[in-house]
This record gives C-alpha cells, structure tokens and sequence, in this order.
C-alpha cells in the first residue's frame, strides 16, 4: 500500500478536516519538537560562556569546576548569579536558555530587595515584617546578612569569611550600636544589591520564576517541561512493547483460531482479572520505583486490548480469498501475517494508537498522584497534582498542571477522534 495512493490520500484530506484533530497534531508535534530541545532551551546552564576572553559551552561540556572559571569554589557556580556578578564587574557574559531552571534543580527563591525613601527595606511581596536580606556569591553562599524587623535592620550584622559567621555589627531600630572590633568605623549599612529568601511554595513573578514553585523548590515550568519530556520517553518504550505483544499475538489468534485461540482468550481473562492497581502496590513494595519498572508492568496490563480487537480483524481478514489463495501458492505463516493479516488491519492498528497513548498518559499520572510512581527526585504531573492537593493556596501549581494534563489529554483524544473520522467511511459520511 503506496503512502501516496488514492485511498490514503482520501483518508489524509478527511483527517485534516477534522480541525480540532488536526490542530491537535500540529500543537503536539510542535511541543514535541520543543521537548527535543532539552536543556537548550529549559536547564540552568548557560548556552555560550565568555569569562575572562574564554568562550565556553557548559550545555555541552557538563560540570565545569568554579575554580576553573577563576573562583573559590570546587563545585559548579550558580550560573544565575554568575550573570549578575558578570555584568557588575566586566569580565565577562553569558546566555542562559530560555527558562534558566532544571526539571531536577531544588531552587532558593532570592527575589531582590530595595529600601523606600523612608529607610525600610522591602521585596516584590511588600514590606519585609520579619526576615533577613544578604548579599551573595557566586556560588550561592552569602557574604554579609541583616535580620530585618518591620522593614529595618534589627540585631547582629554578620560577615561570612571562608565559611565562618561573624558578628561585626549590631543594629537597635535600624541603628547601628556596637562595632567589633569598636575602632572599625565602617557603619556596616545595608547596601548593594541584596536579597532575601522566600519559603517555597512561593508564587509566580519572584525571582525569575514565571510560575512559582513547588513545596521542594523546583520551578514549575521547569518541572511542566520535565513532566513532558519524561511522557515522551514512556511513550517510545511503552508503544513498541506493547503493539510488539498486541499485535503478534493478536494476529495469531485470528489467524490460527481453534485451541491455540482458545488456550490464548483463556489466559487472557485470566490476566485481566488481575487487580492493576493492587499488582501495583505490591510490586511498588518489593522494587524500588523507576521508569523501567513502571513500563514493564503498564505493558503487562496493556496489551489484552489491543489484542482482543487485532483477534477480531485478523479473523475476518483470515477468510478472504487473498489470504486462501496465498496458502495455496505456499506461502508460510510468518509471510501470510506480515504481509496480509497486518498491513489489512491498519484500521485498528492506528485508530487505537492514540487511545494507547492516553491511557499511558493517565495511568503514569495517576500512580504518580497516589504515590506509587517514579521517585520524587524526578518530574512528574501527577506528583504536581499531589502536592497541589496538599497546599491548595498554592493555586500556581494545581492550575498550570491541571491545564498541561487535561490539554494533552483532550489533544490524544482529539486525534484518535479524527483517525476514526478518516477510516471509517461511513463515520466520515455523516
């Protein structure tokens, strides 16, 4: 059957007119796409480096020492706070991907703070009731640090020197009252760029964080993106394993019927009448969580569907006069399916394809919401749908996931909707 042959083409131009199936096509094969970009385009290393007249690509080449780029660290900088502290003294630049958080990156959320013209000291949230501002390295640890009470300095002034806390100053009322040692005369004032922390759920528009973050401190675009990529991976495992099992046996069981269709339904009602979720749970208890465990069992629990209705166009296709004139002519088994039963079965194999695809979107969110899914270190939906359920104020992480997951949901549904538009003739007709 020729890609370009006038059946299919009938069938493409029914396909496009459905619209809400074909925009739904476009929309995940863009996303996909994008998804394909990976770090490029969401990841907290900086696509091109310039520091010092060396250019660097960290994206690519990985970790990359602080000690290497001319700091005190031996760990990988905060390239975020690099950026700022760059610009500040000249020795460089860099370029951060668009959404300058990883999927797996616990973030301390350090949105800026300025002082008013009465004094008080302030964050994109209001006046700082009770909290503390500091100044930064580059690699995330502070320098100097301030308790703040109703929006001025109260208490001691610390110094960080080779990660040891000092006490050089002590403010009353925003007042500097004791210096140590006493000769020093530097007021040791608030001043520069400095921040404050916010506790995490924290909402959208705080320290470059579009949608806030999560109760762990992972960025929510970040985690969205993660989540997606990450179904997208399922998705190339779980499909070939489980239309491999379907439709091989399947196609058997139409093919050949009597005991050997027999003995196969049997096991079939057998296996289906396993509790999926109670298999779960047991499984969950014994293993420890990973993608490749939940893919296995989703395909042990997936493919009796499939089959069932392979079984049933298999057997029609089984009795038309091609495939008797091929037994005839001594064609083998093997030869018979692959090139008769199969191909003559593109109706089921691709209308349920979609099905298939959002039954494993549901079923991973699903046990990840329950909690018997992959591990938490790593994104997930429907881990952000549990910790939605567990800090309901935080409406930015139930409303952005509940848009991503019914959205892609409706999409697959929508495109299985036109599949069967455009091969069932009389469905098309109406």
């Amino acid at each position: 059957m020729s890609l370009l042959d006038p059946i299919t083409l009938q069938r493409f131009e029914r396909f496009r007119r459905n619209r809400m199936g074909w925009w739904s096509l476009l929309t995940l094969v863009t996303l996909t796409l994008l998804a394909l970009l990976g770090p490029l385009l969401v990841g907290n290393r900086p696509l091109i480096l310039k520091i010092d007249g060396v250019t660097r690509f960290p994206v690519f080449a990985g970790f990359i020492s602080g000690r290497d780029l001319g700091l005190r660290i031996e760990g990988e900088p905060n390239y975020r706070l690099l950026a700022e502290e760059l610009k500040l003294n000249g020795r460089g630049w860099l370029l951060l991907p668009l959404v300058p958080f990883a999927p797996d990156e616990v973030c301390e959320v350090m949105p800026a703070v300025a002082r008013d013209a009465e004094g008080r000291w302030s964050d994109p949230r209001g006046l700082i009731a009770e909290g503390r501002i500091f100044s930064l390295h580059a690699d995330g640890t502070r320098r100097q640090t301030w308790t703040i009470i109703d929006g001025r300095p109260e208490g001691d002034a610390r110094l960080f020197a080779e990660g040891v806390s000092k006490a050089r100053a002590k403010f009353v009322a925003g007042k500097v009252t004791l210096r140590a040692p006493s000769e020093d005369r530097t007021d040791w004032e608030p001043a520069g760029p400095l921040r404050t922390q916010v506790p995490s759920p924290c909402p959208p528009g705080l320290d470059g964080h579009w949608l806030g973050t999560d109760e762990s401190g992972h960025d929510i675009v970040a985690r969205l993106f993660g989540g997606f990529r990450l179904l997208l991976l399922s998705a190339v495992i779980f499909l070939p394993c489980v239309y491999g099992v379907g439709l091989l046996l399947g196609a058997a069981m139409g093919y050949f019927g009597g005991w050997f269709d027999m003995v196969c339904q049997r096991v079939m009602e057998i296996w289906s009448n396993i509790p999926f979720l109670y298999a779960i749970i047991f499984l969950a208890s014994l293993l420890e969580p990973s993608l490749a465990i939940l893919i296995l069992i989703l395909v042990a629990f997936s493919w009796i569907g499939l089959a069932q209705q392979l079984r049933a166009s298999a057997y029609q296709v089984s009795a038309r006069d091609y495939v008797t004139a091929s037994r005839a002519l001594g064609a083998g088994h093997a030869r018979i399916i692959w090139r008769h039963i199969l191909p003559n079965s593109a109706t089921v194999i691709l209308t349920t394809l979609p099905f298939s695809l959002h039954g494993l979107v549901f079923s991973l969110s699903a046990l990840d919401y329950l909690g018997f899914g992959l591990p938490p270190t790593e994104p997930s939906w429907g881990d952000l749908l549990h910790q939605a359920k567990e800090n309901w104020n935080a409406w930015w992480i139930l409303g952005p996931t509940l848009f991503c997951l019914v959205g892609t949901m409706v999409m697959i549904n929508s495109i299985g909707e036109a599949l069967q538009d455009a091969f069932d003739l009389r469905r098309a007709q109406r």
